[in-house]
């Protein structure tokens, strides 16, 4: 009975180590990553860690309508990057939601 819970004790440390793995290999992926979302003279890139790479901004645009094109397009861009990276998490996970992986 003692070696049969040590043989399940193993598997579960085998699939551990082999979730860790494959959680290492999407967060790499995230990082490489880029989304992007151009609407209302603002251009912004994101990649999947949530960081923003690069903001383009209509030269042209009127000042007043800047603040909430510039929201408007960094939270749609960063919504996109959130929402890929739960999917990839939850393929991983089989679908449990685990606390700070989400």
């Amino acid at each position: 009975m003692v070696f049969g819970n040590l043989g399940n004790m193993a598997e579960m440390m085998k699939q551990a180590r082999e979730m860790q793995k494959n959680l290492k290999n999407v967060k790499e992926e995230l990082k490489r990553s880029r989304y992007e979302n151009d609407s209302d003279g603002v251009k912004v890139i994101a990649n999947g860690e949530m960081e923003i790479l690069e903001m383009k901004i209509n030269p042209g645009m009127e000042p007043r309508k800047l603040d909430e094109a510039v929201k408007k397009s960094v939270n749609r861009v960063l919504k996109t990057a959130k929402d890929d990276a739960a999917n990839k998490l939850k393929s991983l996970t089989g679908g449990l939601s685990i606390p700070g992986l989400t």
